[in-house]
């Protein structure tokens, strides 16, 4: 049987690098959701985590996400990963394609149930991230 590890490398090779989006639907529970992102209020499950990756992908079309530590515990699995990518597609965080090189950290918690991926919470540097595509944050 694959561990949760295992199963969230699987997902980072296939569906977020690119080779097989549709490994989330062995992958992740129908009732999958991730915290503080828009497009969670529209849709869960596979096509959520589908979703995600693409949108992303769509702005940055050649990204690499690397797994840079991986470590679990029982139902949750923590990971810090690093994506790199050119700013080729869309607009993101309102300033139109660049064709800027960008570097994006973040630290992730997983949670599994009955061996799938069902929640996920993530902290990146966007800020990091704004100032690399050379935008401006806008105050609240």
């Amino acid at each position: 049987m694959q561990t949760p590890e295992d199963t969230l490398t699987r997902l980072y090779e296939d569906v977020w690098n690119g080779s097989n989006p549709d490994t989330a639907n062995e992958l992740v529970h129908e009732e999958y959701h991730i915290h503080d992102r828009e497009l969670a209020a529209e849709m869960q499950g596979p096509a959520l985590y589908r979703a995600l990756a693409r949108g992303t992908r769509d702005i940055f079309p050649d990204m690499t996400v690397t797994i840079e530590d991986i470590l679990g515990a029982d139902e949750k699995v923590a990971l810090r990963w690093t994506m790199t990518g050119t700013h080729e597609g869309g607009p993101m965080f309102g300033v139109e394609p660049t064709g800027q090189e960008v570097e994006l950290t973040a630290i992730e918690i997983n949670r599994f149930e009955d061996g799938k991926l069902i929640e996920t919470w993530t902290q990146s540097d966007q800020l990091g991230l704004v100032q690399q595509l050379g935008g401006e944050l806008e105050d609240s």
